[in-house]
């Protein structure tokens, strides 16, 4: 009876471990390809083990999944394989839905549609699509469906009779909510919104901050150097296209360097280091939080060959 019990209780910690495995979705890939290893590293795969299609649904990994969604898009969409590429279609009607459900990044998504286009577009010659004809099909009826979620998505408008109104608000309640947007086509588009906005978005500490959010001191000391006189939302300008905007995300994929695994920072990741009494032994002595490395979308592309 003891070992029927013993066996008993290892299969139920066999059956746990693989609901905690299944709830922390992650992916194994090869850093380095040598004589002894040769390895390759499938984006759709990749996309499918880290669950990337629900990860759409929270709000902290959305921004991150639309812009390598953008990333892939608007320069790799032409890379990638058929199986990738209906994936990614997947990926964006999923992103259609959340959009529509939330009522927000409606500009984001109407982006990706006009670039989706676009690419689906240039990928005709003489009125045939490139490529199997069956896989086109199947990527025109994806883009009708997020065509058709886009076209029926609604903002609804505050009630007109609900106090205060937007322009109701003091000059300074107004200015705080510009200061706390981090992409300048918000600041943009809110100043074509609204007239108050429009006014506020001309000043200059709104893009003085905003290239401080960005930029370090040392890169806007340079850029104000070699552009004297000029005004703040010149320097940011200037300053984006040297250096690039800053990419900050609430989730973002880690790398573990133990494991050779690509996780959601949140979610974690069964890795050897918790697996291996030995291996623990080795870590002893080293800094933790090094052996977990974020990795930004772009980033996250070049483990692909993207």
């Amino acid at each position: 009876m003891r070992s029927g019990e013993k066996d008993g209780d290892k299969k139920e910690k066999e059956k746990e471990k693989k609901k905690e495995t299944a709830l922390q979705p992650h992916c194994h890939i090869t850093l380095k390809c040598t004589r002894e290893i040769a390895g390759f590293n499938g984006l759709s795969d990749a996309l499918k083990r880290l669950d990337f299609l629900s990860a759409v649904h929270d709000c902290r990994r959305f921004n991150y999944i639309v812009r390598l969604l953008d990333l892939l898009v608007n320069h790799r969409m032409g890379g990638l394989s058929g199986c990738a590429q209906r994936v990614l279609f997947n990926m964006l009607e999923e992103v259609a839905l959340e959009v529509s459900l939330s009522q927000q990044q409606t500009g984001r998504l109407r982006r990706l549609i006009e670039r989706l286009r676009a690419f689906s577009a240039g990928c005709c010659w003489g009125g045939r699509p490139l490529g199997s004809v069956i896989l086109w099909e199947k990527h025109k009826a994806a883009l009708e469906r997020i065509l058709q979620i886009a076209s029926s998505i609604t903002i609804t408008q505050p009630d007109e009779e609900q106090q205060p109104q937007w322009a109701d608000l003091p000059a300074e309640c107004r200015r705080e909510v510009l200061l706390r947007l981090s992409d300048p086509r918000d600041i943009e588009a809110s100043s074509a919104a609204c007239e108050h906005l429009a006014v506020l978005a001309q000043e200059q500490r709104i893009w003085r901050e905003l290239a401080q959010y960005h930029f370090t001191s040392q890169q806007i000391t340079s850029t104000r150097q070699k552009n004297p006189g000029k005004d703040w939302k010149t320097i940011f300008t200037m300053a984006r296209r040297s250096f690039g905007l800053r990419e900050e995300y609430a989730e973002m994929i880690q790398l573990c360097r133990n494991c050779r695994c690509l996780f959601w920072r949140s979610l974690g990741h069964p890795c050897i280091a918790d697996q291996d009494p030995a291996f623990q032994e080795k870590l002893a002595d080293v800094d933790q939080a090094s052996l977990h490395v974020p990795i930004p979308p772009q980033t996250f592309l070049k483990f692909f060959s993207l």
